[in-house]
């Protein structure tokens, strides 16, 4: 009997395990906004800014290349990438034994010399390498090429598929947003939607409101379920004041994987929310995406958000600041020596 009762306990713990997967991120919140303080780890690579110096020690010492980690010494999003995703041993292990990291800060002037020779300032390097929000991670193969990058704080699982990506040579044929979407994580639990009066429900006609519009759009590309897309959900866009600052925008929650709902787009075509989403290449398993009052691109969140940011954004494309800085980060840094920088 007692055999038994194992037996049929070890079941019904299996079949819980099965039926709602851990969340991995539930005891880990992206900080605010500025207010954190990174230690690099000693293993970092120690480099004198010549990277095709450090491309050659990497290779000699049996690496497939170098990552160029662009952060800044507070930014919340770069320090959840260290101390979560790098400080996960088996991730932390991968990464040594196969990529040297050197770390740039974006607003610093000191010289680099990249790949091809030239020199210039590290701020300079970060604007040409489109380093537009830190961390952006850039993945050098052997042969100098760029092999992959990535913007934003991904976790240790979704870190190690974009590593899969570069080890199976899918990135040879494959876009990265392919690869990603093949193993969305997903749960038995299902946020709700957010539920505001704000949100543009359907049918979307967005050329009907982009025509002489005076808000701009922002647009969630969801996958109902997914881990990520229940923590934007439950921890920014259930936020008051998240909630609230979408007035101040035509604001619309897609599902990425629907291939029946009709979208017009601003300039008149009939597109489904799977053909948006695979024409814009998003990455991550929930995007959002902002438009200006023309219906053209200005901004983009592609990764783990945490609230500051998306927040902090929303401003950035209320006041256009992407029209002076096409870095969002040289957008914040003017709005606090100006002091207008609004507190949440």
């Amino acid at each position: 009997m007692k055999i038994l009762y194992s037996a049929v306990l070890l079941f019904l713990l299996c079949a819980s395990s099965n039926h709602t997967k851990a969340d991995a991120m539930d005891d880990y919140t992206i900080g605010s906004h500025g207010r954190a303080s990174i230690v690099y780890p000693e293993w970092f690579k120690k480099s004198f800014l010549d990277l095709h110096d450090d491309l050659n020690d990497a290779l000699n010492s049996g690496k497939k290349g170098i990552i160029v980690f662009f952060s800044f010494e507070r930014c919340s999003h770069c320090k959840a990438f260290i101390t979560k995703t790098l400080n996960d041993p088996s991730t932390r292990a991968r990464v040594q034994k196969s990529y040297d990291i050197i770390v740039m800060d974006i607003f610093n002037d000191i010289e680099v010399t990249d790949l091809n020779g030239n020199a210039m300032p590290i701020s300079q390097f970060a604007e040409l390498s489109k380093a537009r929000l830190t961390p952006t991670l850039i993945f050098y193969g052997s042969d100098k090429s760029q092999l992959v990058k990535i913007v934003g704080f991904y976790p240790p699982e979704k870190f190690n598929r974009v590593m899969d990506y570069i080890d199976t040579g899918s990135y040879k044929n494959l876009k990265l947003s392919q690869y990603l979407k093949s193993s969305i994580s997903k749960n038995s639990k299902n946020s709700d939607s957010v539920k505001n009066q704000n949100f543009t429900s359907a049918p979307y006609n967005l050329q009907v409101s982009r025509k002489d519009a005076k808000k701009p759009l922002f647009v969630v590309f969801d996958n109902p379920g997914c881990l990520a897309c229940n923590r934007f959900h439950e921890r920014v866009l259930q936020d008051d004041v998240i909630k609230k600052s979408a007035k101040d925008y035509e604001a619309i929650i897609l599902d990425r994987s629907d291939i029946s709902t009709k979208i017009i787009l601003p300039n008149g075509r009939i597109i489904t929310p799977n053909q948006w989403d695979k024409e814009l290449k998003l990455n991550y398993d929930i995007s959002v995406v902002f438009f200006d009052t023309n219906g053209n691109e200005v901004h983009r969140l592609d990764s783990e958000t945490g609230r500051d940011r998306m927040m902090l954004s929303m401003q950035y494309v209320l006041d256009k600041g992407y029209q002076r800085h096409e870095q969002y980060l040289r957008w914040i840094r003017e709005q606090q020596q100006k002091g207008t920088l609004r507190k949440y």
